[in-house]
């Protein structure tokens, strides 16, 4: 009996080992998104303003959604194997349901990131005079703030894991 809880909070430890590695992962991402959204606003060169948007694909590819996968595998196998389960805490809800934005969130910034390495492409530094290019800028920048306030939001509170353990219903047979 020793052996098998002993296993078990191994498994729980390694799973915890990956999630965290997925965070970091993700969360490395999004900060390094930061340095090129940074890069393409302060850049008077068209050929560093099209790089700076390849890389962000690039970025997107390598780190943002291995992590985001990762860390949804991760988080599943968690809550299937550990004590914390799916809906039982108020605050693995939460992340759940940020998990599902940020995803949606990510489809949309591909948008913008694939409309700008287009745009960037074909008219370099000129793309900054572009109404189309300056709308996916500044889409970018707004859907790259959002995410990484939820990605940070749900760092926090997997520490500090607020709200507590959702209360059992009882449900009555009489009516």
């Amino acid at each position: 009996m020793k052996e098998n809880k002993q296993k078990k909070l191994l498994l729980r430890n390694w799973l915890l080992i990956f999630h965290l590695f997925f965070t970091v992962m993700f969360l490395g991402g999004s900060f390094t998104q930061w340095v090129l959204l940074i890069t393409i606003l302060n850049t008077d060169s068209g050929n560093i303003l099209t790089v700076s948007h390849s890389l962000m694909h690039t970025v997107d590819l390598s780190l943002i959604i291995p992590g985001l996968l990762g860390v949804i595998i991760t988080g599943v196998m968690l809550s299937i194997k550990t004590h914390w389960g799916f809906t039982k805490y108020y605050w693995i809800i939460t992340k759940e349901v940020l998990t599902l934005l940020i995803f949606g969130l990510g489809n949309i910034l591909n948008i913008f990131v694939q409309r700008s390495i287009k745009i960037t492409s074909s008219k370099g530094l000129h793309a900054l005079q572009n109404p189309d290019y300056l709308f996916n800028r500044n889409m970018l920048l707004m859907a790259a703030a959002i995410q990484t306030t939820i990605l940070v939001f749900i760092v926090v509170i997997s520490v500090l894991k607020p709200w507590g353990k959702r209360k059992k219903k009882i449900i009555s047979l009489q009516e």
